[in-house]
Parts: C-alpha cells; structure tokens; sequence
C-alpha cells in the first residue's frame, strides 16, 4: 500500500502512575478510541472527559496530555494515524482542520454503526492477513464518514486538491532531513509562496514549515528515546543547521530542552 494511504495503528495502557506529561508530536492526524476506562484529557487547553468506546478526532497541531486516570481499571486505547493526504479526495479533511466550540478536536460517543467498524479494523490489525491495509483504510474512511454524519459536518463539494501537493509530500518525506526552502517548494506546485504556503495550511492542517519541523522533532524524540546517540548528532541528523535552531524547535514543540527530555523519560 501507498505510504500515503497507509494507517499505522497502535496500543497503549496507562494508569495514573505511567502516565506521561511528553506531549506527542507529529505530522499526523490521528483517531483514539478508547477501549476501556475514563480519563481527563487536555486537548489544546481544553479538559475534556473521555469514557470506554469514546472515539477522540485528533489533528496534528493540538498539545494534548492525560491529566488524570478516572477509572480504577487502566486507560486502554487504540491509536490509528494517518497522513493528512489520505484524505485529500474524500471530504473528510474539515473534521480535522475546522474549529467546532473553540477547538479542533471532535469527541464523538459510540454507537452501534461505530461499534461494528471499529471492531473489524481491530481483527483485521490483529489477524493482518492478505489485504488487511485495504481493509482497515477503506473502514476508517467509513469511520470518518459516519463521525461526519453524527455531528452534522457539512458535505458539499469536494474541492479538487492540486496534484502536486503529493509530489510535494513526497519530496519533504524524502527530503526534510536537509535545507528545504518555501520557495522551493512552491516552485514544485507553480505557485506563489504565499499562495502555496496558505493552500497547504488549508489541506495539511499546519503551514509547510510547521509541518517540516514537526517530521524532524518527531524523529529527534524517536532517537532520544531509543538511542544513546549525542544531542549534537540528533539535532544535524535530523535537519537542523545548528544547535541553537535545534533547541529552539524542540522547546516549541514539547516546553523542553533534549536534554531534559531525556532525562525525564529515564526517570
């Protein structure tokens, strides 16, 4: 499959004495569903109660942290990430880039529709038999479709995106560890830089610069979590052309130095 069609999926469980104040950065968009217990959840500054078969839309520029474990049993949820591309054609890209009561993110309660999609694209993660990519990715579309629905999205026409906002995508995943300028960019897509840089926002949810800095604090924090390699050599491997560029974009994306992030994940 496609890497830009692909859903990575993963578990967690936490309870009040694992969990963690990192905040999460990515580039991706991504659907929690809550598998079992209740938490406090601070999306984007906003806390929020979340409960067992709760579906959480998340974009890709909220801060988020579990502020406290309500339940007596563990937190178990459910994490499908996608990229913002995988759903440049099907109209569904407002449930992730538009505003709804002050903030982006969209909690939407269980049914049994929800139920029985979420249940296949979880025995198709676990059996990963011929297919199962396809499957999960044209479940979580349905998903998406029926969250649009539930909370009165509006559906319209679906504006064309420029096709060559995937050769774009395609040259920063394969090029965002080195210098890449707007302009460049832009020159890719036949546009202005501004009007580039406003067109990506709109279907990327986070301007071409956030979106590269959050690929290369993503990738540094992978390194200081499962490597003992230096700061200097993360922060030049990972783009940055300095060090003092490289603090700077990892305190604004987590409220931390390296350092100290590593430190506080050995603790």
């Amino acid at each position: 499959m496609d890497h830009e069609h692909k859903i990575w999926i993963h578990r967690k469980s936490i309870n009040n004495a694992t969990k963690s104040d990192k905040p999460h950065v990515s580039h991706r968009f991504k659907i929690v569903w809550i598998k079992e217990g209740r938490a406090l959840w601070n999306i984007a500054g906003d806390s929020c109660t979340i409960s067992k078969n709760d579906v959480v839309l998340l974009n890709n520029e909220e801060k988020r942290r579990f502020e406290q474990i309500l339940s007596r049993e563990n937190l178990e949820f459910f994490v499908m990430e996608f990229e913002p591309q995988f759903l440049f054609d099907s109209g569904l890209l407002l449930l992730f880039t538009e505003q709804v009561n002050g903030y982006a993110h969209r909690i939407i309660a269980s049914d049994p529709d929800l139920d029985h999609i979420l249940a296949q694209i979880y025995r198709e993660d676990m059996n990963k038999e011929s297919y199962s990519q396809t499957v999960i990715a044209s479940c979580v579309i349905q998903l998406l479709a029926l969250a649009a629905r539930k909370i009165a999205l509006p559906s319209g026409p679906r504006p064309r995106v420029n096709p060559l906002m995937k050769t774009v995508l395609t040259y920063i995943d394969e090029h965002f560890t080195r210098r890449i300028t707007l302009n460049e960019l832009a020159d890719m897509a036949h546009m202005s830089s501004t009007a580039f840089s406003r067109y990506f926002t709109k279907y990327n949810g986070v301007g071409p610069a956030q979106y590269i800095k959050r690929k290369r604090i993503g990738l540094a924090i992978r390194l200081l979590e499962e490597t003992d390699r230096t700061i200097l050599d993360i922060g030049m491997d990972c783009g940055f052309q300095n060090m003092s560029n490289f603090y700077k974009a990892f305190h604004s994306l987590t409220g931390q130095a390296p350092g100290n992030y590593r430190t506080v994940m050995e603790e």
